[in-house]
């Protein structure tokens, strides 16, 4: 068997810009024409030291999207689709990381900072671009729509 270091550096140098996913993981591996067993070996060493484990990964890019770029639920949902993740991992996830309240803050949040930007045009007009942002980013319409005339409200 050839000697792994290489090929497992190489994968540490992947992993060390962000977490993965296991699908990511293997698909880097794939790319780069690995057989399978040096893929297997690699893995199996991975698992070993916690450096892969889709249930934390998932875990951590939901707050990062609650944190610095604000998405609603179904757009992290099908982020985390398309990273492998499994559905019954997402959907236990979602379940606990975001309530409806927390739904509602992160969408004032997101109007917060676009408001500044629309103070000129009329309250329809507001309107429409902040629903337009709050669905573009996957938060549904009900929570859209209170987060809205919570805010305009105020103004």
């Amino acid at each position: 068997m050839e000697d792994i270091s290489e090929y497992f550096d190489k994968v540490l140098n992947f992993l060390s810009f962000r977490a993965r996913s296991e699908y990511e993981i293997d698909f880097y591996m794939l790319r780069k024409g690995w057989t399978e067993e040096i893929k297997e070996t690699i893995k199996n060493k991975l698992k070993q030291l916690k450096l892969i484990d889709d249930e934390d990964f998932a875990r951590q890019w939901i707050s990062s999207r609650s944190n610095s770029r604000p998405a609603g639920k179904s757009q992290v949902k099908y982020e985390l689709i398309k990273k492998g993740i499994g559905k019954e991992i997402i959907n236990k996830l979602l379940t606990e990381e975001r309530t409806t309240v927390t739904e509602e803050l992160l969408a004032e949040k997101l109007c917060r900072k676009k408001l500044e930007r629309l103070k000129n045009l009329p309250l329809r007009g507001k309107r429409e671009k902040l629903f337009g942002l709050l669905s573009r980013r996957g938060f549904s319409s009900e929570t859209a729509v209170e987060a809205i005339d919570k805010l305009l409200k105020r103004e």
